[in-house]
């Protein structure tokens, strides 16, 4: 029989023996149970895409001076939502027909949420026309909107006014990020109006895009934006100061046929006088800008020209007093050839400030 001491010894190594097996138990047990039980999270749902439409029907009035532009424009949203859906009878038409509010109610009360939007460059408030949504028996959801508003065109250029071609935009973007919402163009449905109603500009061509822009709340968001570029109908300002200015300063030079010197310099202050008028004119049209534009260049050359007329005609009249008759004549010669090319050179030097 065996003694104490050998079953004290053999009770011990089973009992080392269980705790190896359970911790060995453990060891391999645990992680294949773990690997069991996670299951793959679920896919995340797919934004709904809200299609967009946005056309351009007047433009009623261009700021230059504040930079914006009053437009009525009509927009239209389309989008699906299943819990929307609704049985159609025979005989029953097919959508139903909803004002705004009662569209939000109903949403309200399904704990539904619509792509709502907000115009991120309008300015003021509008004024809505008309608004209705449309629900399909498939649960589309079709918007539309007729309004007015005005909206910012912070991208106005006008160094090369008044032949210069400006860029507009109306942009609109989702509340919702774009894990709920994401824009798409809506074919067919954006473009610019026949009859816009703007009779000093000329819209040239339209575009449209949908981008990413990060929110205030540094979330991302869908925006769409309709743009267009337009240029000034130049006939205007061909008859209305071109003309005039040339024939002014045309006027100008044929003083040098006079030989009273003081009727010149009277005449070409008169003709110094009629220009800043000119200027006063045209800055009444444009916002107090920080660089020249091209009918500025215009402008200071005749300024320069008919300061140097001035300039000319009163050393002339000192020189007649003096009795340096001769020198006179050989500086009247000299100005009546340098008259146009110091115009030219004035503009000039003003066209290479631009």
């Amino acid at each position: 029989m065996p003694n104490r001491k050998s079953l004290v010894e053999q009770r011990s190594m089973m009992v080392k023996f269980r705790i190896y097996w359970a911790a060995l138990t453990i060891l391999l047990v645990w992680p294949m149970a773990a690997l069991a039980d996670t299951s793959p999270s679920p896919t995340a749902a797919a934004p709904t895409t809200v299609q967009i439409g946005i056309k351009l029907d007047q433009i009623v009035n261009i700021d230059q001076k504040a930079e914006s532009f009053t437009a009525v424009y009509s927009l239209q949203l389309k989008y699906r939502e299943p819990a929307l859906a609704f049985a159609h009878a025979p005989g029953d038409p097919p959508f139903k027909t909803l004002t705004i509010d009662g569209f939000l109610a109903k949403q309200q009360d399904a704990g539904l949420v619509w792509p709502d939007i907000v115009l991120d460059n309008m300015q003021g408030r509008r004024d809505v026309n008309l608004e209705s949504v449309q629900i399909s028996p498939d649960g589309k959801v079709h918007y539309y909107e007729r309004a007015t508003a005005t909206f910012q065109a912070p991208d106005f250029d006008f160094r090369d006014f008044p032949f210069d071609t400006q860029v507009f935009y109306i942009r609109v973007s989702l509340l919702h990020q774009e894990s709920i919402f994401v824009f798409e163009s809506l074919p067919g449905r954006t473009s610019i109006g026949d009859q816009l109603g703007e009779e000093e500009w000329v819209v040239r061509d339209s575009f449209s895009d949908v981008d990413t822009i990060i929110g205030p709340d540094d979330i991302s968001h869908s925006r769409f934006s309709l743009g267009f570029r337009a240029h000034r109908h130049l006939f205007y300002y061909i008859v209305r100061i071109f003309v005039p200015m040339m024939i002014i300063l045309i006027v100008s030079w044929f003083t040098f046929r006079l030989k009273d010197y003081g009727k010149r310099i009277d005449l070409g202050i008169t003709v110094l006088l009629l220009f800043i008028a000119f200027n006063f004119t045209l800055a009444g049209d444009l916002p107090r800008l920080g660089y020249l534009t091209a009918i500025d260049a215009f402008i200071a050359g005749a300024f320069v020209i008919t300061g140097a007329v001035i300039l000319v005609n009163v050393q002339l009249r000192l020189w007649e007093h003096q009795g340096r008759e001769a020198e006179a004549k050989r500086l009247d010669r000299i100005a009546i050839f340098a008259y146009w090319p110091a115009y030219i050179l004035g503009m000039s030097m003003a066209l290479f400030l631009i």
